[in-house]
This record gives structure tokens, C-alpha cells and sequence, in this order.
């Protein structure tokens, strides 16, 4: 009975929204840390994804896909946006139990919900939130009594601002030019925000008659090698589609898929990765 009224009592700081400076200044400003606990790293990465996780289930036996928020077709948690990872550790543990009760409960108060499934209360679970119409992936790590992990990730696409004028010259100098496409989770769908983007290139192929330009997708080394390039592929065949709706002649486009074989970053580090899920506007002779 003794440890229920702990979990209980801890509850309410848990969940708290409005923390003091000071003992929880390296909090997360949606979950405060565990009493008891202290913050033993920490580490923000203003664009990245969940790297310490392999495949998740959502439900028994049954891994996540990419019809579950923020996975792909592997199982992986594939969530993009500003990255914070928070270690707790302590000499007087609640007790993995405890952890994960608190959380789960704590999250659930704020309207979100947990997406995976583990067998007990051990392990990584993946919960969601929504704030502001943002989403944001809350991973719990719990698996030892010295301490656990919360890694957020507050969904938001790598925004690029580009003008026709930026690209022309890229291309006249280097012979072809890099945007950054937003494209729904494993997936060739274009999203909305790609739109400003677009029509600058759109700009750049109208002030420019004669350019003829071929559309190269590449993606990072997360997957199969032969889905990514079928991926890449299917991509940059949608920028192009786009280009033609937009009133650009076909004849003029190419399109190819190069998937991870031409990186221009690091592949081991989350700012590497999202350099090189990019597409290439490239000279045709």
C-alpha cells in the first residue's frame, strides 16, 4: 500500500505543465521528471528522429506500420521534427512500474494516448500527443530501476525558403540546385507546405525557356536499399507531375530515383540524414 500512495502523490508533479526554475529547469516543459529523480543528460537536436529504438509493436505480435501515426512500413518510429532527449537516474528508486504508471497516466491526463505495445510495463513505449495542432511523440525508455529516459518529438517538416533566383544560380554555377520536398511518411504525396517551393521552381522554368532539368529524389540509409530507391524514384516523379500541372512542358523533366547511393552528410548523425532526404533539380544538356 505504502508504494501505491507514491505513485499517486507523484502523479500530480508528473503531469504539471507549469514547472519552477531550478530543480526541474532541464525538464521538458510537458513532463517534469520523476521525484526522486535527477536529469543525467540531456541533448536537443533541433531537426532529427528517434535513433535509439529498433522495431516497435502496436499491437500483440503485431508490429507497427506505417498505417500507424508516425512509423514506417518496418516498424520504426520514423516522427520528424525537434528532437529532446532527457536521462533520470536515481539512488532511491519508485521502481520501473511506477515510472510507467505515472507516464501513462500523466500523458493520458494531457488527452494523449499510448501507441505501442509491450508485454508488461518494461521496455520502450511510444505515447502521443497533440498541442496546438502539433503532434508530438513522447518515447518513455524504462528498463531499470537506476533510471529511465523520455525522448520527444515535436513534429514539424525541415523547412527550406528558396527563390527562382537562388536556384538559377545554384544551377549556373554547380550545374544543379538542392530543395528540401515534404512528402507524407513513406509515401510520394507532396505535402501542402511544399507548395511556396514549387512554384519558385515552377518560376525558375518559365523565366527560363531553354532549361531542361532532371528531377533526382534521394532519401537517407534508413530502410532497404531497394525500397528507398524505389521510394526516391516514385518522389521524384511527383515533383515532376507537380511541374506539369503548374503548366511546365513534360519534355522538358526527367525524373530519377538514386535512393541513399549519393549522400551529402553524414548518414549516422539525425542533421546528416535530414541533409540527404532531399531532391535535385540537375542540368540536362
Amino acid at each position: 500500500m505504502k508504494s501505491g500512495r507514491f505513485v499517486f502523490s507523484v502523479l500530480f508533479g508528473v503531469a504539471s505543465l507549469a514547472m519552477s526554475a531550478g530543480a526541474y529547469a532541464q525538464d521538458h516543459s510537458i513532463l517534469s521528471g520523476m521525484p526522486g529523480y535527477k536529469v543525467d543528460g540531456r541533448k536537443v537536436v533541433d531537426f532529427g528522429n528517434f535513433q535509439d529504438g529498433g522495431v516497435f509493436y502496436c499491437k500483440p505480435d503485431v508490429t507497427c506500420s506505417e498505417k500507424n501515426i508516425g512509423f514506417d512500413e518496418q516498424g520504426h518510429l520514423a516522427a520528424e521534427g525537434k528532437v529532446t532527449s532527457i536521462n533520470y537516474s536515481t539512488s532511491s528508486s519508485a521502481g520501473t512500474l511506477a515510472v510507467f504508471r505515472n507516464y501513462e497516466n500523466a500523458i493520458k491526463g494531457l488527452g494523449g494516448r499510448r501507441l505501442t505495445y509491450t508485454h508488461g510495463h518494461e521496455g520502450s513505449n511510444v505515447f502521443l500527443l497533440e498541442k496546438k495542432n502539433v503532434k508530438i511523440w513522447v518515447v518513455l525508455e524504462n528498463n531499470y530501476d537506476s533510471g529511465y529516459k523520455l525522448t520527444y518529438i515535436e513534429g514539424k517538416p525541415m523547412q527550406q525558403v528558396v527563390t527562382a533566383g537562388q536556384l538559377s544560380d545554384a544551377i549556373a554555377k554547380k550545374g544543379y540546385a538542392t530543395i528540401y520536398i515534404n512528402f507524407e511518411n513513406n509515401k510520394s504525396d507532396i505535402k501542402s507546405d511544399a507548395k511556396p517551393t514549387l512554384d519558385e521552381v515552377v518560376g525558375l522554368l518559365k523565366k527560363t525557356p531553354d532549361l531542361k532539368i532532371s528531377v533526382d529524389g534521394h532519401t537517407d540509409n534508413v530502410g532497404a536499399a531497394n525500397t528507398n530507391k524505389k521510394l526516391s524514384q516514385s518522389r521524384a516523379q511527383s515533383v515532376v507531375n507537380a511541374l506539369v500541372a503548374s503548366g511546365i512542358d513534360a519534355k522538358r523533366l526527367q525524373s530519377k530515383g538514386l535512393g541513399s547511393e549519393v549522400p551529402v552528410a553524414d548518414n549516422r548523425t539525425e542533421e546528416g540524414r535530414a541533409k540527404n532526404r532531399r531532391v535535385e533539380l540537375v542540368k540536362v544538356k
